[in-house]
């Protein structure tokens, strides 16, 4: 067997999965339950704590709806310039932190998070966008 036939074999439960997301989101009819499909169909093959969609007004710092995909966390008591999912909203970037602890930004969101006990190991947030409008994160 080739190298290549062995990546092809690799990729295709990856390949799979993009379809399976495709068809839940396609089939989803209410946008509440977006973030739980999503969150079901993506642990297959990506191991995720929680899973959000967080869409702003359009022109606004305002969040317009947030939806968890398993189960609602709490908000921050942090101003959303402080938030990752405000920076990624503005740069359109994906955004990764691999280890929040030696992790420097968003020091006021770390204290807030440490307070609750939440202790997050690796974020990971891509922003909401097409090809017209930013709508948020994932």
């Amino acid at each position: 067997m080739s190298n290549s036939d062995n990546t092809t074999e690799s990729s295709t439960p990856r390949y799979e999965a993009v379809v399976r997301v495709s068809e839940a989101i396609s089939v989803c009819r209410e946008i509440e339950n977006l973030a739980s499909i999503l969150a079901d169909e993506l642990s297959g093959f990506l191991p995720l704590d929680q899973l959000d969609l967080l869409v702003f007004k359009e022109n606004s710092k305002e969040i317009e709806w947030q939806v968890w995909g398993k189960g609602p966390v709490l908000a921050p008591d942090v101003p959303i310039e402080e938030l990752p999912a405000w920076h990624i909203y503005n740069s359109q970037e994906p955004f990764l932190i691999t280890d929040w602890k030696k992790d420097e930004r968003f020091p006021r969101l770390k204290q807030w998070m440490a307070t609750i006990g939440l202790e997050p190991g690796t974020v990971l947030r891509v922003p909401l966008t097409t090809p017209h409008l930013r709508l948020g994160t994932l």
